[in-house]
This record gives structure tokens, sequence and C-alpha cells, in this order.
């Protein structure tokens, strides 16, 4: 009976994971680790897009579309800089994040796809292609892609920094200007 109790402890252990090793997300590799948005860029609602390029277009509101994929350590450190801009821009630009995994053949959504990640594209309010960048690109560009299209004033290179929050997830700031 004892030996029973034993073997019946034992297996519960093994299946509700406790011996099983832990999981762990790492920004700097290409495994999958989940969405990237919600992981890495602190924001699970990114994804799926709200509208689609073509509705944006008709819609006559700027968008932002970048091609993706979860398991690309470039897109895992973008994500941050897409989600950051997204919540300064969200309002008057829509976010549409495609993943290209999800993509199929001739699907619309992948006309602009070129073959690398991240891939981004700026479409001003006309549908007009005004900005367009692969790789994991500094926020201050892509912010001054943005902020072109609303003739503010760019952004001095470096004036947006990145502070890690922990292993995993990074956010920005704007350093407060000291007084001499």
């Amino acid at each position: 009976m004892r030996q029973l109790r034993l073997l019946l402890l034992v297996a519960c252990f093994l299946l509700t994971g406790w011996l099983s090793p832990p999981a762990h997300a790492l920004l700097n590799d290409d495994r999958y680790d989940g969405n990237i948005f919600a992981l890495y860029g602190s924001n699970g609602g990114m994804v799926p897009p709200r509208v689609s390029l073509k509705q944006a277009k008709e819609q006559g509101i700027p968008a932002l579309l970048v091609y993706y994929i979860d398991d690309s350590s470039d897109c895992k450190r973008y994500a941050a800089t897409l989600s950051s801009l997204q919540v300064r821009y969200g309002r008057a630009v829509y976010f549409i994040p495609y993943s290209v995994d999800s993509l199929l053949p001739g699907d619309e959504r992948g006309q602009y796809y070129s073959g690398r990640v991240p891939q981004t594209l700026l479409f001003d309010s006309q549908g007009k292609l005004v900005y367009h960048s692969i790789g994991n690109r500094p926020i201050t560009e892509v912010e001054n892609a943005i902020r072109a299209l609303f003739q503010l004033d760019p952004l001095p290179p470096g004036v947006i920094q990145a502070k890690p929050f922990n292993e995993i997830q990074t956010g920005f700031f704007t350093p407060a200007k000291t007084q001499p």
C-alpha cells in the first residue's frame, strides 16, 4: 500500500510538470517562444490587426505595415519598437502586423513582402508608400517617418533611448534634460 502511494505521488509530480525543465523565452535567439508582441513588446493587442491595408487605404488613414515572424531575434527586438510607436500614434495610424508564416500564395496581404523580416512599410492617407525599411530599425527613424506624415518636426537621433525592463522586454524613454 505504501509503495502504491509513493508511485501515485511520483506519477502526480511527473504529470503536473514539476520535474520538467522550465520554459525559457530568450530575446536573442531564433526560437519560437510565442507571440512576439505579447511577449517582447508587452502588447498582445497588436495581433490580429484591426484592419487590413486595403481597409486603411479605403478609410484614408495612414498605415504602418510590418511583416514579421515569431521565431526571429530581429523581429523579437523590433516588437518593442512597434509597440512603443503604437502607444503614441495608434489613434492616427493603423498598425498592421502580418506574420509571414500565415501568408498563402496569392494572398493580397503578401503583395509587398520582399522575403526578409522585419520589413516595415508606411503608407500615407492616400495609400502611397512613403517609407520602406528592412531589419530592426532605430525607433527614431521609424517615428520620424510617421511624424513627417503629420508635418511634425523630426526628432534628433538618440533622443529616445531603449530601457530594458527585464531579460525579455524593453521600453523606451526620453532622457530628462539636465540644467547646468
